[in-house]
């Protein structure tokens, strides 16, 4: 079920519609969509602690598609998940595009979002037309998210992450210490992590899980052919301290056929780091470009 989009006008002058959408639960989740010319849709799933506006600067730039972004569960104006997977986050995304009429995209998915977005292809791979992974979780297992997640260390997080996202001189430390390799992360960034902080931190508790649960699954990405076999475009930078670039090789078992690159000098933010870049692959993507190209080796 869709509750009518409400509608507002960006700094760019594009038309962006903001929908609320009912799941079979009775849980909400929140889309945003910037209509445009083209006939296939681009799909954008984004990391933890960011929300569907995180990618309005990409969405705004391409007029030549309609861009679909989604709060994934327990982010920005979505009700949290019943649990924190990343199958169930997937299942979702598919019943909200259901929803929304989408019946063929190209999807983009950042870190979480990668994650996610990898699982939805295999989910619905005859309407996945290309895949951009960027950074993605899910392919190995990630030492920091296994480290906050131990008994004794994640009730500590838990009583101390309302404040410290609470404080704009810890998340932007935080940012430039882990995220964007040093680089001042962006205004609105730090904004909508510190306005939301309390909701946000079940968003994080659930997608931490998520996070630990891929990577140590039996099944996991990174230790099967994972059954999608359209063009997939795979990026990580050479800076990253999050996910680690060594997981290029999990998404190498799980697509054979992937182009696999490594960005020198970026950190784990390509929106914010390398935004000509993305815009150039995600145009690539969308074209049906040849996915199998070389791995390019890490600067």
């Amino acid at each position: 079920m869709r509750r009518p989009a409400s509608q507002y006008k960006s700094r760019m002058g594009r038309v962006v519609g903001v929908e609320t959408i009912r799941l079979g639960d009775g849980r909400a989740l929140c889309a945003r969509r910037w209509s445009g010319r083209g006939q296939r849709a681009i799909v954008v799933l984004h990391g933890l602690l960011d929300s569907s506006e995180g990618w309005t600067a990409l969405c705004e730039k391409t007029r030549s598609h309609t861009w679909i972004a989604f709060d994934l569960p327990g982010f920005g104006y979505s009700d949290p998940p019943t649990r924190g997977s990343i199958g169930s986050y997937a299942q979702d995304v598919a019943d909200g595009l259901a929803a929304l009429g989408v019946e063929r995209f190209t999807l983009v998915g950042h870190s979480l979002g990668g994650a996610v977005a990898t699982a939805l292809a295999e989910m619905r791979a005859e309407q996945v037309g290309s895949l951009v992974l960027l950074a993605p979780a899910g392919f190995g297992r990630i030492r920091l998210a296994e480290a906050v997640s131990v008994p004794g260390v994640r009730s500590v997080v838990q009583s101390t992450l309302p404040l410290a996202l609470s404080s704009r001189l810890a998340v932007t430390a935080g940012y430039l210490t882990m995220v964007t390799n040093g680089r001042m992360p962006q205004h609105d960034v730090i904004s909508r992590v510190t306005t939301r902080s309390t909701i946000l931190v079940d968003g994080a508790k659930e997608g931490t899980r998520a996070v630990v649960d891929a990577g140590r699954a039996k099944d996991a990405f990174h230790r099967r052919r994972v059954d999608y076999d359209g063009p997939v475009f795979a990026v990580w930078g050479s800076r990253d301290r999050l996910v680690p670039v060594s997981h290029r090789h999990g998404v190498r078992t799980a697509f054979p056929h992937a182009n696999v690159e490594i960005w020198p000098g970026m950190g784990h933010h390509p929106i914010g780091e390398r935004f000509d870049d993305l815009q150039t692959l995600v145009a690539r993507a969308v074209s049906g470009a040849d996915a199998k190209g070389p791995v390019k080796s890490a600067a």
